[in-house]
């Protein structure tokens, strides 16, 4: 029975609708992080939380795989972050890595699209095709049945929360006849191993930072350490962080408005 179910399952995918999309921005990351912006197919609706499979014909006709959609459903562009973690991953950002480079300038946004830093000045027609399916739905996708919401993502596998706060701070609750639009408050922390990975959602929690006017969110990162406890380090690195977080309200570690904790590991 469970085989049965697995090839039906195989078979229907099969017929599910691909779309070649343009590659509107990628930015390569530190921590072997390839950040996609792509085009938004006509009439490809979505909930955050959800995936989409990715094909890319120059690596391998066949290959289709999962990546949770990072971009919130109204944004006019689909994006997707693929960490390299085997040789069809590592293939694809190596395809990226030799069409753009890395750019800390900042493309002009809205409230209604809000975009992570990094851009490409490179002619699309360089980038390699990529061929998208989906969506598919995952359980995080019913955020919006809670009034209160505690998203923790560890590393990459906080992609799926990053669409659902963008989602929150555009769709602001508003209560009309006693409907609930979606959550009243969102508490997203974020865990990572190296200081490095806190550029991958850097511009977006920049961007929450600045329109959430509300204070629907409220964002904490983690940073692992390897520092011994009551080590000289980790109490300089507070220190600086506390007195740059006074004075400018950027964060030493993140560069970003979110502050962020250097934890210990003994």
């Amino acid at each position: 029975m469970p085989m049965l179910a697995y090839t039906s399952e195989r078979i229907l995918a099969i017929y599910d609708d691909n779309y070649e999309v343009d590659i509107l921005n990628a930015v390569v990351y530190t921590g072997n992080v390839l950040a996609l912006y792509m085009s938004k197919p006509t009439g490809f609706k979505y909930k955050s939380g959800m995936y989409l499979f990715v094909k890319c014909p120059d690596i391998s006709s066949f290959e289709w795989h999962p990546f949770s959609i990072t971009s919130a459903p109204n944004d006019d562009y689909l994006s997707i972050h693929v960490r390299t973690l085997g040789d069809w991953t590592t293939e694809l950002k190596n395809y990226f890595t030799k069409a753009c480079g890395r750019s800390t300038q900042r493309r002009g946004g809205n409230r209604m699209r809000m975009e992570t830093r990094g851009y490409s000045e490179i002619d699309d027609d360089q980038f390699p095709i990529i061929v998208i399916k989906g969506p598919y739905g995952a359980p995080a996708q019913n955020y919006k049945k809670y009034d209160i919401l505690l998203l923790i993502g560890l590393g990459i596998g906080a992609t799926p929360f990053i669409s659902i706060i963008k989602d929150i701070v555009n769709n602001e609750p508003v209560r009309k006849g006693g409907e609930k639009k979606g959550p009243e408050r969102a508490y997203f922390y974020w865990v990572t191993r190296e200081q490095g990975a806190l550029d991958w959602f850097e511009g977006v929690m920049d961007d929450i930072a600045e329109y959430d006017h509300n204070h629907l969110i409220e964002m904490h990162n983690y940073l692992s350490s390897v520092y011994e406890e009551g080590d000289a380090r980790s109490a300089l690195i507070a220190m600086v962080q506390s007195l740059q977080r006074a004075k400018n309200g950027v964060d030493v570690v993140s560069d970003s408005r979110v502050f962020s904790v250097v934890e210990i590991q003994q």
